[in-house]
This record gives structure tokens, C-alpha cells and sequence, in this order.
């Protein structure tokens, strides 16, 4: 499993499959979590945030999740990091008005982040 996420996923591919090791073997299960199907139209727009460059949670994921939930719009953080928010004043102030209005970005809205990595 290691192998094939540095494969797919480069040099964190391995990090996060062991990593996440006693979650998959964990004996407990959650008899009422919901496992599907994830192409339903929710009672509210759901906000997706995705940065580009992030190493634990790879962008083309956030697009699939777009694409697939319907009343959903992606929020594009063009930066480094693993979470958007707090990289910049653009993302949190999207990201602000979802949580209190429910209100969505416009469609295809990206924001650059305020500080350049290892500024």
C-alpha cells in the first residue's frame, strides 16, 4: 500500500498510508456513519476548498469531489500547504461568508495566498 501511494502520491504517499495504519485496523466501527453514495443533492450548497500544491490532500481530489457532489462550487487556494485557511485574506473572507450566509463563491473563484512559502 506504501508502495503504490509514493507512486500516486510521491514522497507523502507513504508517510500518510502509515500514518493512517491504526485507523484501518481499528476494531471499532460506526454502525450508523454514511458510506454512500456521495452524488446526492444536499439541503444546502456545500463550499469545497482545495490548494493546489498540498502534500496530504492532493487538489485533483477536491476537483473529483466538485465534479461528482452536485450544489457544490470549489475554492481554489493557488498555494502551498496542507488547509487553506488561514494562507490568506481572499480564502477567509470566502470562506467567512459560506459559514454565516450559506453563500457560495462565484464558480472557478481562486485566491493566491498572502505570503510566499519560506518567505
Amino acid at each position: 500500500m506504501a508502495r503504490q501511494r509514493d507512486r500516486r502520491f510521491g514522497p507523502f504517499g507513504s508517510f500518510w498510508a502509515y500514518l493512517s495504519e491504526p485507523c484501518a485496523t481499528w476494531p471499532a466501527r460506526d454502525h450508523d456513519r454514511y458510506t454512500g453514495p456521495f452524488h446526492h443533492p444536499t439541503s444546502a450548497p456545500v463550499l469545497i476548498v482545495g490548494t493546489r500544491f498540498d502534500p496530504a490532500t492532493p487538489y485533483a481530489n477536491a476537483r473529483a469531489v466538485a465534479r461528482q457532489l452536485p450544489n457544490s462550487r470549489l475554492l481554489t487556494l493557488d498555494g502551498w500547504g496542507h488547509v487553506a485557511l488561514g494562507k490568506g485574506a481572499c480564502i477567509a473572507a470566502y470562506i467567512d461568508r459560506y459559514l454565516v450566509t450559506g453563500a457560495l463563491p462565484p464558480p472557478g473563484t481562486t485566491c493566491r495566498p498572502d505570503q510566499q512559502p519560506f518567505g
